[in-house]
């Protein structure tokens, strides 16, 4: 990390409201195939508040009970996107009652984020529906990536967990730490945060709690979690970054969590159905490493700089079993632009 380019500081810079990205996500990095395997995700992040009467009647209720009634909104995003989870053996036709489940999920998600008055503290509330069975087409989908890569044919998707709506509403507060945010040489600077998490539904049940921080130039005090570190979005609370180049600006990010599960419908299948299951475990963590990295050059008139996003995440076990379970890595990479 090393001096920002003032040349391209003094370029004209387009309003830009919009930001658009993808993000695929798989164990298949780490030549494994099995647990969470898969997802995919297209997101729509937006600066203006379009928010509707129902939309602000529902985020100021839940900042009433969550302590961000005077924040303001910095940004809302919409997301559409598919899971799969899978058995460690994808080529058993016969189920097993002692792996994890085959499964798959469809949604739509809208969350709110909103910042408090001193910029160090951002809530986030969201809310998810989406199908989970056959009209969640994990199976059509993994058996076309499958066949496409030329990978082995799965063959059990006649045991997943069967078609249901499934809903879920979550809270997250992230604070800012000052007694472990430091800067560093060249105006590089380390931003710790503090954060928890609640989220109820048919789709998971748990809280979490976490620590995440962000390495980079030109930071806010609290950031939002990966996707969106350093997005141009609002230019007064979230700043740009530099490295070495001045065509570059990249951040860098870690962040573990703990969570205590009350429901998985991933592990314990649909309530009060005979789905196949699994002993969920109450307890999972996450490690998560990962960085991003913004081309200011590529911005145009009509759309601001394309970025690219890697992560990397490590998850415990997350159930019991009389076969081997082992931990579990995949790796996300996100690419968007502005519009």
């Amino acid at each position: 990390l090393a001096a920002p380019g003032a040349a391209q500081a003094q370029d004209p810079v387009p309003t830009q409201e919009t930001v658009h990205f993808g993000t695929y996500e798989n164990d298949s990095f780490f030549d494994t195939d099995r647990f969470y395997t898969n997802g995919v995700q297209l997101s729509i992040k937006r600066s203006r508040d379009q928010r509707g009467d129902f939309a602000r009647a529902l985020t100021r209720r839940a900042c009433g009970w969550f302590g961000c009634a005077d924040s303001t909104l910095l940004t809302s995003q919409t997301n559409y996107g598919q899971l799969m989870y899978t058995p460690s053996n994808i080529t058993i036709a016969a189920p097993q009652p002692e792996d994890r489940p085959w499964a798959g999920l469809l949604y739509v998600e809208q969350s709110y984020a909103l910042l408090s008055p001193d910029h160090r503290t951002l809530t986030t509330l969201t809310a998810q529906v989406g199908v989970t069975g056959p009209p969640a087409m994990a199976e059509e989908a993994q058996k076309l990536i499958h066949k496409i890569m030329d990978r082995p044919r799965p063959v059990g998707w006649h045991n997943e967990i069967g078609g249901s709506l499934a809903v879920m509403a979550s809270v997250e507060r992230r604070m800012a730490l000052d007694g472990l945010s430091i800067d560093l040489p060249g105006d590089v600077q380390m931003n710790t945060a503090g954060y928890w998490r609640l989220a109820a539904g048919n789709t998971m049940t748990y809280a979490a709690g976490g620590l995440a921080v962000v390495i980079g130039k030109d930071l806010p005090a609290v950031s939002p979690p990966p996707p969106g570190i350093g997005n141009k979005l609002a230019k007064k609370s979230f700043g740009t970054t530099t490295c070495m180049l001045k065509w570059l600006q990249c951040t860098a990010f870690g962040a573990v969590e703990t969570r205590l599960m009350g429901r998985n419908i991933f592990l314990d299948g649909r309530l009060f159905r005979d789905d196949p299951s699994v002993k969920r475990r109450k307890f999972v963590t996450d490690l998560i490493v990962g960085t991003r990295m913004d081309f200011p050059g590529t911005r145009s008139a009509s759309h601001g700089p394309w970025f690219i996003q890697f992560k990397v995440t490590r998850r415990s076990r997350e159930f019991r079993s009389s076969i081997p379970v082992p931990r579990h890595r995949m790796a996300a990479i996100t690419l968007g632009t502005e519009f």
